[in-house]
């Protein structure tokens, strides 16, 4: 089985590589939408669900959940892991090694997107941006960007982003699609 898993800062780009993913046919499950869900049950404020979730719950609840959703394939994408502990918790679940892509945009670029993306949980201020980016990578995911298999820089037109996602992807479903593992060094070269 191959599972992807897409990860990054708020307004980095995951959202724009799930969609390249579905458009090649790829099913994504968006851990995202599963804490809004969790949220809205529980009545958290989605804009601190994501950290709150994961305190209350476990470290690792949100990927149960996620993973309790996710279709049986060999491939799947998962968009929104936080945490090496997360990552642990799918490799396990799935008896599968994860090829993790870390999304990185610079940060006036993330703060201008979030404001037009206009979701209830996204910052209307710098500093709320500020203080989100914060609670996220203190969270841990700052320490996913060391255990990624591929880090894409999203700086550039969303044209150019997307062939690069659709490069990578393409290239992770022609070279372990129908493997149970691969050697981590491939996954290195593109």
């Amino acid at each position: 089985m191959l599972v992807i898993v897409i990860t990054g800062l708020p307004g980095s780009g995951k959202t724009i590589v799930s969609d390249v993913a579905r458009e090649l046919g790829l099913p994504v499950i968006t851990m995202g939408d599963i804490i809004r869900e969790e949220a809205q049950q529980s009545g958290i404020p989605s804009s601190t669900a994501s950290v709150t979730l994961r305190l209350r719950g476990g470290t690792r609840f949100i990927a149960y959940k996620t993973l309790e959703k996710a279709p049986k394939t060999s491939v799947l994408v998962i968009d929104g892991a936080r945490s090496i502990r997360e990552i642990d918790a799918i490799e396990e679940v799935l008896a599968t090694n994860v090829v993790l892509i870390y999304i990185v945009a610079p940060w006036r670029l993330r703060f201008e997107r979030l404001l037009r993306r206009g979701r209830p949980d996204d910052p209307k201020t710098i500093e709320d941006f500020l203080m989100r980016d914060l609670r996220e990578l203190k969270y841990g995911l700052g320490d996913l960007i060391a255990r990624a298999d591929y880090v894409l820089v999203n700086d550039e037109p969303i044209n150019e982003f997307k062939e690069k996602a659709q490069k990578v992807l393409t290239h992770l479903v022609t070279q372990y699609g129908g493997h149970e593992s691969g050697d981590s060094q491939d996954r290195l070269t593109l």
